[in-house]
């Protein structure tokens, strides 16, 4: 196997196909493998030059989707894992790679598995594509307007019990730990007649803003998919396309690296509206944390 991403073998992980079949690697697979690239993601520069300048300044940047080619050697349970290489890295196959339990990509297999006839430690290879060649937090971020204050706790028996005081905030404060990303999923309940609700980032002044009148019970979902901006408006529980009623003067579309404050907005009826955003944190590599921290 390649030295490169040789880290990965220390790593248990898993493939999970969108129908639900999966496949194990690592120490307790008794699968050793690697990755390669782990990181090593190429930015592609833009640059402009003028007439007898000195350098060029970069005008745009973007990242593209990456191969990752995976290979390993089979330590045990020779057939099955065989069997299970060729049925789950299939054409066609999509699914999520997931490393360690903290950390996953999106994933289309773009080479099937090459696989050795050796009977005893037989090795193989394969590659998958990500669409997004981001590493993704397993734990989600979580920010809303609701709150709870913890105010007191019954005795030790009751320990698990705590009591507190709801509380609405006019924003929500987003901890992003990871690269600025468009990927979360934004929530805009009402719990009253809303008027043009909306969102905005007042140290940027971007903001979200909806040519809509919400009543009790209604809520509207910000995400994309596939990459594609979806605009959902849930009302008595069914859901419904409202992508037209999105101001197209909204510019709020990132949530940035660090701490930022969202603030609800409408031309009345603010009140009434609650906010709930949830994410996953970027990254462009894993980080392997040795015992010593």
């Amino acid at each position: 196997m390649s030295r490169k991403g040789r880290c990965c073998r220390v790593f248990d992980a898993v493939f999970t196909s969108s129908t639900g079949q999966s496949f194990a690697f690592g120490y307790k697979a008794s699968v050793l493998w690697s990755c390669d690239p782990l990181g090593d993601l190429p930015v592609d520069l833009e640059t402009s030059q003028g007439y007898q300048q000195v350098g060029a300044p970069v005008e745009s940047r973007s990242i593209s989707g990456v191969t990752r080619t995976i290979t390993g050697r089979i330590l045990r349970n020779v057939d099955y894992c065989k069997r299970q290489l060729r049925d789950v890295f299939a054409p066609g196959v999509t699914g999520r790679f997931t490393v360690a339990g903290k950390y996953w990509c999106d994933a289309e297999v773009q080479r099937c598995p090459a696989i050795s006839a050796a009977l005893l430690w037989p090795t193989f290879s394969f590659q998958l594509y990500c669409p997004n060649p981001y590493w993704h937090s397993v734990e989600e971020t979580l920010a809303a307007t609701i709150r709870v204050t913890p105010v007191f706790r019954l005795p030790v028996c009751y320990d698990a019990h705590q009591f507190g005081i709801r509380e609405q905030a006019d924003y929500i404060r987003i901890v992003n730990s990871g690269l600025d990303t468009q990927n979360f999923r934004l929530s805009l309940s009402a719990r009253g007649p809303v008027v043009n609700p909306g969102v905005l980032n007042p140290e940027t002044g971007e903001y979200l803003r909806f040519v809509t009148t919400l009543q009790d019970g209604d809520e509207l979902q910000v995400y994309r998919e596939n990459d594609l901006l979806r605009v959902q408006q849930l009302i008595d529980g069914k859901a419904y396309d409202v992508l037209s009623i999105l101001d197209g003067s909204s510019t709020l579309w990132t949530v940035y690296h660090g701490t930022q404050a969202w603030q609800r907005t409408a031309e009345s009826g603010d009140g009434w509206l609650f906010l709930t955003l949830t994410m996953h944190a970027a990254y462009s590599t894993i980080i392997t944390e040795g015992s010593n921290g």
